[in-house]
């Protein structure tokens, strides 16, 4: 029998831990790719420099990308009581974010990648797993 000695039990908290550190995979790429507080100074363009220093230039050119510019909690928050449901397993938040939003120039997506940028206040729309920020809805612009 496959779980004799190793019991049952065992396996089905294994298991459970296995699937919330898949979750918990998620949120570092999250961070990375969102999240900038305070927002860095760069001295070229704010875009360009984070779009390639976040790894988001190679092979290809990312089209787009929203950098989220307030602490870690409060974007969390909005996986719960600061957010509320919107669509398909996403979350909308109740306040205004300060954010910028990068966007290509041109229409080819290989490098070298050049941006145009966005600042501005606006609500976020985020998904959610395990109460951590898994993935940015950039078409809630």
């Amino acid at each position: 029998m496959l779980f004799k000695g190793f019991g049952l039990g065992h396996f089905i908290v294994l298991a459970g831990i296995m699937m919330l550190g898949t979750f918990a995979a998620d949120y570092p790429i999250f961070l990375r790719q969102h999240y900038n507080n305070p927002k860095s100074n760069v001295r070229k363009s704010y875009c360009n420099a984070m779009m390639q220093s976040r790894g988001m230039t190679s092979p290809s050119c990312k089209p787009l990308n929203t950098f989220i510019h307030d602490t870690k909690n409060r974007i969390t928050a909005v996986c719960g009581r600061e957010g509320t449901p919107f669509g398909n397993r996403l979350r909308r938040s109740l306040q205004q974010f300060r954010v910028t939003t990068c966007k290509m120039r041109g229409s080819s997506i290989l490098p070298p990648c050049e941006y145009r940028e966005n600042t501005s206040p606006r609500y976020i729309v985020i998904a959610c797993e395990n109460g951590l920020p898994v993935h940015y809805e950039e078409g809630q612009i």
